[in-house]
């Protein structure tokens, strides 16, 4: 098949935010930003997380666009790199989040997994991409003392009650690739 260079990107049509990225607290679409408490539906975008242990959601949140990019910024520009070019020489594509993105184990026989998808409003933009425990580790090993501090200081800044140790570290999508 032949590509014309000329032709803009095509993105998939953004479809209804499933129900693996719905809030388990809210019972349904995430409605506010997690840190500055806007609501998500007027149109910025948006991006959910969960983590998930098998079934159960043991973490999740949606930030906006503007708080995701300021959480970014203390983010060393060495972890910036690293993430980006992790994402860049390990992601697969796929519409399905039925395996992790990164090495394409099944999602159903992993312990721990994390979603993420971007939205706006009541839509998912892009399909939502599936990062398994191990990727997870590889990825954050990457990361600089400063970059892991800044992610501790969010989550125990934006959400109190999540046990200390407890690997809940952001997906590194904050801003990363803008």
């Amino acid at each position: 098949m032949d590509s014309d260079p000329e032709s803009p990107l095509q993105l998939p049509k953004p479809q209804p935010i499933p129900n693996l990225l719905h809030s388990v607290y809210e019972k349904g679409p995430f409605r506010i930003c997690c840190v500055c408490s806007q609501v998500l539906t007027d149109g910025r975008l948006y991006e959910v997380q969960k983590v998930y242990r098998g079934k159960e959601t043991i973490f999740e949140m949606a930030i906006c666009h503007g708080c995701g990019e300021e959480v970014a910024r203390e983010f060393s520009e060495e972890s910036k790199e690293n993430m980006k070019h992790f994402l860049l020489s390990h992601f697969r594509p796929s519409t399905e989040p039925s395996h992790c993105h990164f090495c394409g184990f099944p999602r159903g026989l992993v312990p721990n997994f994390t979603i993420v998808g971007m939205c706006r409003e009541h839509s998912l933009l892009v399909p939502s991409i599936i990062m398994c425990e191990k990727c997870g580790e590889r990825l954050q090993q990457k990361l600089s003392r400063k970059t892991r501090e800044a992610q501790g200081d969010f989550i125990r800044d934006n959400f109190p009650g999540v046990p200390e140790g407890l690997d809940v570290s952001p997906a590194p999508s904050f801003g990363v690739l803008s």
